[in-house]
């Protein structure tokens, strides 16, 4: 089973490295798979991941393989847009002044949960998207042909 995941890890990791794109095309497109992931999608992530990275005109064979791994990742996605959430309402609970006051404490009537969830999935959806284009673009950038080259070999 583990040889199984790693054996398809590296196939999509090729197929990624090898895409004659530009970096800036594949980085959206990679960006544009993922960004879907934070939210809970019920199974239409796949066709998300299309339809965005075609309206962001970046590379969907980027998204596609981003999106495949978001899903993989979704228990802990999960949990880290709870704990974030969890973490903005307190700052945002405890640093109101008295007249907005009622505004947090009205939104807490939804459901604790539910709103930390909603609040983290917003918060890393956006944070994670605009930290992630400049990562994935400056690794193609600059270690793409190595990356290719120790991928094939091992």
């Amino acid at each position: 089973m583990k040889i199984r995941i790693f054996r398809k890890f590296k196939y999509d990791s090729l197929r990624l490295l090898r895409i004659k794109k530009s970096d800036h095309l594949i980085s959206i497109g990679f960006i544009a798979g993922f960004f879907h992931c934070w939210f809970p999608t019920f199974g239409i992530g796949l066709l998300l991941s299309i339809g965005l990275a075609r309206l962001l005109r970046g590379n969907v064979v980027a998204a596609v393989i981003s999106g495949s791994l978001g899903t993989v990742m979704w228990p802990g996605l999960f949990f880290l847009n709870y704990k974030i959430g969890f973490v903005f309402i307190s700052l945002f609970y405890f640093s109101t002044i008295q007249g907005n006051q009622e505004i947090v404490m009205n939104s807490h009537r939804f459901g604790h949960m539910g709103m930390n969830f909603l609040v983290g999935s917003v918060v890393n959806s956006i944070l994670f998207s605009i930290i992630g284009y400049f990562l994935i673009r400056f690794v193609l950038m600059k270690y793409r042909l190595p990356l290719l080259k120790l991928l094939r070999r091992s």
